[in-house]
């Protein structure tokens, strides 16, 4: 029976399998998959997290890292009935153990023996593992049913409380989301996507799983930090016919072409970006060179990655006066998207108002967090059928009759740095966790290469804390992208006579 656009993606994966098995699924430094090869591999996964009780609403943290490994760990967690626990291995062990607590995690994939006790020791738990390295049985087990409503999937995202949020996505949303993709991006057997996102960013899925789901090969590259320039033989190598970017690295690369133009590799005929904002000006040049077209995306992992594109015909392009914000553009088949006041009423047209994404795309919620889920996800009164929810955004956006959704900016302490979610709270309550530290801001401020970081601290008299000391015992506790650029101690913090912080008071930043 062929597969339709609500089948769980891990039975459309199988079902390609079958049909052609001996085309490339997967290629990677280390090596590559055929279909056949990989949907083996993943079934030896699937009959060994089984046997060790894993199932259908169970977490597995996928410990292995980008390539071959990370595709066949991720499938066959989806094979068994179980659902990924998508994390940044590179993350300070403190991070991981927070993480595997907060979603009840027991299980997990790793390569071999020795990389199954590394992770046992940096989490400090005993874990239940199979392994990535296992040969295929001779009668391989069947992929779990998946029910549509089950778990998919769970990933982190930056939490107000000062606690990372676990994002529940349901195989449903993923299904109909990957559907979607695919049709959008125009995937068919004959592309090679281009593999680039970190293994923890839900983009890393967005780019194999519509390309799995229609038999094309997802091609891993070794180094994600390789400049624009440094990629361009990688793709005209592997012949990638499209790539997902981050904004800004996308933005680079279209000045770097302006500066010293040239052709660039042939195959590549889509170039899809998100994760940040973009500006007009770098699509119009990218544009009036010819290049390839782009799709800029934007969504939440709380609308399983992708709710809206954006991709202007020349016209469109020519009527923007300046260098403006590139819109967030329509919402996505199934995705429905309302611009509200305060009191949840639509905003007029070419009004300001908070952006709520509906339909098939919402998360599930957050992970074993159903404060924070009915908080979050609300009830959708626009909906035609009862019990649908809509997702409170907190991005500020405006739309003019037949006009795209423009992005305005946050309506809460959420700020991007890098392409990751931050909110500033969990930036505040890490810098509070050190004993010296008796109050603590922080924000965003401007530098010339993008936002960055800024923490204003105030510290216990005769404190010998510098603030790169501090910065090194972040660095310890959590990601990268959570510790300040910049941090500025101080005996206390100015605040109104209130109480409340007066931050026109703060000392301006010095910028690194």
């Amino acid at each position: 029976m062929s597969p339709t656009e609500t089948t769980p993606v891990p039975l459309r994966i199988a079902h390609r399998a079958g049909l052609t098995p001996e085309a490339t699924a997967v290629r990677a430094p280390e090596g590559e998959l055929t279909y056949r090869q990989f949907d083996r591999r993943a079934r030896a996964v699937a009959e060994e997290l089984r046997a060790a009780g894993a199932g259908p609403e169970d977490t597995v943290l996928l410990g292995v890292r980008r390539g071959v490994h990370w595709a066949v760990g991720l499938l066959g967690i989806w094979y068994a009935g179980a659902a990924p626990l998508l994390v940044d291995l590179d993350a300070p062990d403190e991070r991981l153990r927070t993480l595997l607590r907060a979603a009840g995690t027991r299980h997990a994939v790793a390569q071999d023996t020795y990389a199954a006790a590394m992770l046992q020791r940096r989490t400090g738990s005993e874990l239940f593992w199979a392994s990535t390295t296992t040969p295929a049985p001779a009668s391989p087990v069947r992929p779990a049913d998946v029910a549509p409503g089950s778990l998919a999937y769970v990933l982190f995202t930056s939490g107000s409380t000062g606690q990372p949020k676990p994002v529940a996505v349901g195989h449903a949303g993923l299904a109909a989301q990957v559907a979607t993709l695919a049709g959008r991006y125009g995937l068919t057997a004959e592309d090679a996507v281009l593999q680039f996102a970190a293994p923890a960013f839900d983009v890393s899925l967005e780019e194999a799983l519509p390309t799995w789901c229609t038999g094309g090969t997802a091609v891993f590259v070794q180094d994600n930090v390789l400049s624009p320039a440094e990629l361009e033989p990688f793709l005209d190598e592997e012949r990638i016919s499209v790539v997902n970017l981050p904004t800004p690295y996308w933005s680079q690369w279209a000045k770097d072409l302006e500066r010293a133009p040239r052709p660039l590799p042939s195959a590549l005929r889509r170039v899809v970006i998100g994760s940040d904002a973009g500006r007009t000006a770098d699509l119009a040049r990218w544009t009036d060179a010819r290049r390839p077209p782009v799709i800029s995306c934007y969504g939440l992992t709380e609308s399983t990655i992708t709710a809206t594109s954006y991709e202007p015909g020349p016209a469109e392009l020519a009527g923007y006066a300046g260098d403006e914000l590139i819109p967030l553009g329509e919402p996505l088949a199934g995705v429905r998207a309302y611009v509200l006041d305060e009191e949840l009423r639509e905003a007029p047209p070419g009004a300001a108002g908070e952006l709520y994404l509906a339909g098939s795309c919402l998360a599930r919620g957050y992970h074993g967090r159903p404060g924070l889920t009915s908080e979050r996800f609300v009830a959708d009164p626009f909906a035609d059928a009862p019990g649908e929810r809509m997702y409170r955004t907190g991005d500020r956006v405006t739309r003019a009759p037949g006009g795209p959704l423009v992005f305005l900016g946050r309506a809460d302490d959420q700020v991007k740095i890098r392409g990751h979610r931050v909110e500033l709270k969990e930036v505040e309550a890490a810098v509070a966790a050190h004993p010296d530290v008796v109050d603590v801001v922080a924000r965003a401020a401007q530098a010339t290469d993008g936002p960055q970081l800024a923490a204003w601290a105030a510290v216990t008299p005769g404190s010998p804390l510098t603030p790169d000391a501090l910065r090194r015992y972040l660095l310890a506790k959590v990601p990268g992208y959570l510790v300040p650029a910049v941090v500025t101690l101080m005996d206390r913090l100015p605040r109104t006579p209130g109480g409340k912080l007066d931050p026109r008071a703060l000392p301006v930043p010095d910028p690194r």
